[in-house]
């Protein structure tokens, strides 16, 4: 189910889905979404503390976890980057401690912030894919999975994810 075909009109490709409906597309997000299904039982929002860095262990470089950032009307304005892996800091930048909106690349925080929206709207994982990762990095692919996490069980004050880009050139090249 393609929930927004058209949520970045200057990068083609870009869409937001329902993790339910990918998840047979990538080992590594079937196997996100059965880590926290097992810890939560199906029967609630993952927490911080449902993460175990030993069991998560081959996926730490590319994980990150973001605070949102609500605007006075309870939307999110802007997200702030508790954690990024080791390989997405490398890739993005020095972001760990920083809001997404002093990213240089302006499209790339826009994207971030409307693929947080949905996931904290849908309350349930979405998956994010391009077909280009920038206007100027045209070359590389991403899908980004989106997990909702709660404190409290009902309000989301984090987002789990994980991060995968993929080169078109050569084939199977991914970071």
């Amino acid at each position: 189910m393609n929930m927004a075909p058209d949520a970045n009109p200057n990068i083609e490709g870009f869409r937001i889905e329902d993790a339910e409906d990918v998840r047979h597309k990538s080992e590594t997000i079937d196997f996100l979404l059965r880590y926290f299904e097992e810890k939560t039982g199906g029967s609630r929002l993952p927490r911080r503390e449902d993460l175990n860095p030993i069991e998560l262990k081959d996926y730490l470089p590319q994980i990150g976890l973001f605070e949102p950032i609500l605007n006075a009307k309870g939307q999110v304005s802007d997200i702030y980057i508790s954690l990024l892996g080791s390989r997405l800091d490398d890739f993005y930048g020095r972001m760990t401690g920083k809001k997404i909106s002093e990213h240089k690349q302006v499209q790339i925080a826009m994207r971030i912030i409307q693929s947080c929206r949905q996931c904290i709207e849908l309350k349930r994982p979405v998956v994010v894919s391009a077909d280009a990762l920038s206007e100027e990095k045209n070359f590389l692919s991403i899908m980004v999975l989106y997990v909702p996490m709660s404190s409290d069980g009902e309000t989301i004050d984090r987002i789990f994810l994980h991060n995968r880009v993929t080169s078109k050139f050569p084939a199977g090249n991914s970071l």
